[in-house]
């Protein structure tokens, strides 16, 4: 973990440069394993007010699986340093789906963490990224993932297991208690510029995206000199590509996404017949000018952004002006 005079150093050059007192939540994340009170107090004392925690699981077997450095013991004690009064807000991420994982274990780890009476969970599903252990074992044929009923049931039961506690979803993978939620990720979700410093770093003006060199050598010797664009790895992002992101990103969320806004930026509308496919059953609900999910349509996500951007209808004489969000 990074140390607290690190940190300091990074805030203090970052104040150099920007008002951090229009600053509404500096958030980190944090290893179990390495997370005391020392620290929590060096953070706060920089300005930092909310922690997230990779927790992961509370099985020891699944932590070893996941490659995870810390234990259960140390996810508990973790928590209960954070949730002790300590001046934070706090996070902590789950993961579900991952082999030979049943409903019953991964609740039994979501109960273990609502112990602590996080004001934020998130759960994701297990990706198998390209070239890890997980993705050499699927292609071996010897990675056994829960099977689409089972996945569904550990979803579900989790959905309804949070909201029994006062967390509401507010994207797909995260829960809040009113009030509570990530602004951090939100600023993502909605297209808010961001800046990326660091090695391997990315950012957005609104427009474009762009990596920052990812070695740590071509880092340093890029800033000596001075950071020029030309050493970036620019992503220009065109309407259709942003036109995806809106639909694909709202959706993910409780508010969904404006089909007025839609259609003013992209020039998208989309014929009543395939908005309807997905109404009658419960899964897509019109509300004023937006399009969110409801119901089972959480389950079915990735087919209703797909039917939804295949079935799109674009006038192509529309052109967008370049906005900075």
């Amino acid at each position: 973990m990074v140390p607290v005079s690190y940190l300091e150093a990074i805030v203090r050059k970052l104040g150099e440069n920007f008002d951090l007192s229009q600053v509404r939540e500096m958030t980190l994340e944090a290893n179990p394993s390495s997370l005391t009170t020392d620290k929590l107090k060096g953070w706060k004392d920089l300005g930092f007010g909310r922690v997230s925690l990779g927790v992961q699981s509370f099985h020891t077997d699944e932590l070893e699986l996941l490659g995870r450095v810390h234990s259960v013991d140390s996810a508990r004690t973790a928590l209960e340093v954070l949730s002790s009064d300590s001046g934070f807000r706090f996070s902590a991420d789950l993961i579900f789906g991952l082999p030979g994982q049943t409903p019953e274990r991964f609740i039994a780890s979501l109960k273990s963490l609502l112990e602590y009476n996080p004001a934020h969970v998130s759960f994701y599903g297990l990706t198998v990224e390209e070239g890890t252990e997980f993705a050499r074992r699927q292609a071996l044929g010897t990675l056994k993932l829960p099977d689409g009923e089972i996945y569904r049931s550990l979803y579900t039961q989790g959905v309804a297991l949070l909201q029994e506690h006062g967390l509401e979803r507010y994207e797909v993978s995260n829960f809040a208690r009113p009030g509570q939620e990530c602004q951090h990720n939100q600023g993502y979700w909605n297209g808010i510029p961001y800046l990326a410093f660091g090695p391997g770093a990315h950012g957005f003006d609104g427009v474009r995206r762009w990596m920052n060199p990812h070695d740590l050598e071509d880092y340093l010797r890029w800033g000596e000199k001075g950071f020029p664009d030309s050493e970036r790895v620019w992503d220009d992002l065109d309407d259709e590509a942003r036109l995806v992101e809106a639909v694909s990103l709202g959706l993910r969320q409780r508010e969904g996404f404006s089909t007025e806004d839609a259609e003013g930026r992209f020039g998208a509308h989309w014929p009543d017949s395939v908005i309807s496919r997905w109404e009658k059953p419960g899964y897509l609900e019109r509300a004023q000018d937006r399009l969110r999910l409801r119901g089972e349509g959480w389950l079915v996500l990735d087919e209703i952004c797909a039917d939804l951007l295949a079935k799109v209808r674009r006038d192509r004489a529309h052109t967008s002006p370049v906005q900075l969000i």
